[in-house]
């Protein structure tokens, strides 16, 4: 009896059936996440803006390449790299606000 390959599992007939794989991910959608929020939160804090300097240019530009990504991978990402695209322009926009104010 062979015991069955990792990349497949039988089924009761003894037919090779593959393991589910798992969905593509969207690291550029991801990271324009994370830097949308660090934006908003250096534009509302000047304390992380300096240590952080203004993350919301690459936070919309990694956006608007996860968007692109995330068509050539089936949506996978769409909503993070909104988000992030979002998060970006409203750290942009707070940014040149309060820096404009002070």
């Amino acid at each position: 009896m062979t015991t069955p390959t990792p990349a497949s599992t039988y089924d009761e007939r003894g037919a090779v059936q593959p393991l589910p794989t798992r969905p593509p991910l969207n690291g550029l959608a991801t990271l324009a996440l994370v830097y949308g929020i660090i934006a908003v939160a250096a534009g509302i804090l000047p304390a992380v803006r300096q240590i952080t300097g203004s993350l919301a240019v690459p936070a919309v530009a990694l956006a608007a390449t996860g968007l692109a990504n995330a068509r050539r991978l089936d949506g996978a990402g769409t909503k993070q790299a909104a988000i992030g695209l979002v998060t970006g322009f409203a750290g942009l926009a707070i940014s040149l606000a309060t820096h404009l104010t002070t």
